[in-house]
């Protein structure tokens, strides 16, 4: 498949400075889904349920806050997040146990681990990884934004000296569909089983299972 997307990019790999093009070429399968809050509720419903990076301070919304759409569905939710001004704002409206720390987790077994839209914030991915390992569930959903998709790469702005980029202050990477996998998969105990792209392929969904690995 990589060989024949090649050709018809032009690329002949007999040509020593092309014979590389299928190192750097990598493929991944992904299923759209076009709305993101029916796909996660749909998934949670009548589960048991982390969710990492629960509070969207400080641009938090109620009617728009996933928690809180999650609470409505689950038999059992737990928050985690590292922002205690956002889990103060969200006990008002969700009044169940949040976290952290993993370590505060003490093997808390859960059906499901969502950490939707939350890697991009963190500072040292690895250890976030690392972490996100010791987590006790038997399935892990990491989203992140898409760097591809469309809607981000239409409406950023480039010039001969200027970059305008719509993007959210705090984030520190993008991620694409290869990349989110590959990270998660190089830091972590966890194997990629399925990708998912969101609301318009805007969102790079990787579902993940643990699987028997010691993390160097």
């Amino acid at each position: 498949m990589i060989n024949k997307i090649l050709r018809k990019l032009g690329v002949d790999t007999r040509k020593s400075y092309q014979k590389h093009a299928v190192f750097w070429t990598q493929e991944v399968s992904f299923t759209s889904i076009p709305d993101r809050f029916k796909f996660f509720k749909d998934l949670c419903k009548d589960k048991s349920v982390l969710h990492l990076g629960c509070t969207d301070w400080p641009i938090f919304d109620p009617s728009y806050n996933l928690h809180i759409k999650l609470a409505k569905v689950t038999s059992l939710l737990h928050g985690f997040d590292i922002d205690k001004e956002g889990i103060a704002n969200l006990k008002n409206y969700v009044d169940q146990p949040y976290y952290s720390d993993f370590k505060e987790l003490n093997n808390q077994q859960y059906d499901i681990c969502l950490v939707p839209e939350t890697i991009e914030h963190v500072d040292d991915v690895r250890t976030f990884l690392e972490g996100l390992s010791t987590v006790n569930a038997g399935e892990f959903y990491i989203t992140a934004p898409n760097c591809f998709a469309k809607v981000h790469m239409e409406r950023n702005f480039y010039s001969k000296d200027k970059i305008i980029e719509v993007v959210h202050p705090d984030h520190n990477c993008w991620y694409s569909p290869y990349t989110l996998k590959n990270q998660i998969q190089k830091y972590s105990n966890l194997k990629v089983t399925e990708v998912f792209l969101l609301n318009d392929d805007s969102m790079v969904c990787c579902k993940a299972i643990k699987e028997a690995k010691v993390l160097k």
